[in-house]
């Protein structure tokens, strides 16, 4: 389910006096955790998810879509994650087709649009009110997760951090990332990966090998990087395709032509190739 939520601004202004007062009287350190058998326990953590910031920068920049599965894999392994919440104006018709792929992973959806049109503040102010109320309702959370390169984040992060104690986990896009909200940070994370980097030369590759009748290697490098519009140059595209033989996903051959010439062309292994890249992509 969807949720379409407006917020009353005197409710959270009402929530931060109520946070000041809480933090002057009764905020205590937090402690080690540690299990009966001595072992560390992994913290426990909540996610607010800027969808907008995560999809619309990924695609415009790297044209990849959000590897959701691979980023929630990561954040069980050292947390223990409670929930996540995905934030976003879901209006425009490619964010409503990513709610599919969100839902495998968390049913808290929340459509951010403005009833007097679209605002991209308008979802900040909807973020940042769901953390005040987590951070006043929940104070066994150990970790506040926040995906967003937005600065207006900033002071947020520092309150949960300085006042409440918390460990603040930042996620945002490369190049999209505020300077001021990546220091205030307990921790910064700044996507896309290498390997995902390295997925969507794969991709360019593969679009044109799958609508050419006759695909060369030369060819497969200039429209490879012709599709990527300035965020991969030759000699990338000439690495991902050398992984790309190097695991005999790809090879080239001579084989003659109409006219009897031989030509090298490239030739796929499809089965390999969806091994190989990610179910997700």
């Amino acid at each position: 389910m969807v949720y379409n939520i407006v917020v009353n601004p005197i409710y959270l202004w009402g929530n931060m006096q109520k946070g000041g007062y809480y933090i002057l009287g009764l905020f205590k350190k937090d402690t080690a955790k540690i299990t009966s058998d001595n072992t560390p326990q992994r913290l426990k953590a909540v996610a607010f998810v800027d969808y907008e910031h995560w999809y619309i920068s990924l695609k415009t920049n790297y044209g990849l879509k959000p590897n959701i599965k691979a980023w929630f894999e990561d954040l069980n392994t050292k947390y223990h994650l409670l929930e996540v919440n995905f934030f976003a104006d879901f209006s425009h018709k490619s964010l409503a087709d990513e709610i599919g792929r969100i839902r495998l992973f968390s049913n808290k959806i929340i459509d951010t649009r403005s009833p007097n049109g679209v605002q991209k503040d308008f979802t900040d102010f909807i973020i940042l009110d769901n953390m005040y109320q987590k951070a006043l309702s929940s104070d066994d959370i150990d970790v506040f997760i926040l995906f967003s390169g937005d600065g207006h984040f900033s002071s947020a992060t520092s309150f949960l951090k300085n006042f409440y104690h918390k460990q603040v986990v930042v996620y945002a896009i490369n190049g999209c990332f505020s300077k001021q909200l990546r220091e205030t940070a307990t921790i910064s994370h700044i996507l896309p990966s290498e390997q995902d980097i390295s997925e969507s030369y794969y991709g360019y590759i593969f679009d044109y090998l799958k609508n050419s009748q006759n695909p060369t290697y030369n060819e497969a490098i200039a429209t490879a990087v012709k599709k990527a519009k300035g965020s991969a140059n030759k000699q990338q595209i000439a690495k991902a395709m050398k992984t790309l033989s190097e695991n005999d996903v790809i090879s080239e051959r001579t084989i003659p032509n109409s006219k009897g010439k031989k030509q090298k062309m490239l030739f796929v292994d499809w089965e390999k190739f969806e091994k190989f890249m990610p179910m997700n992509q």
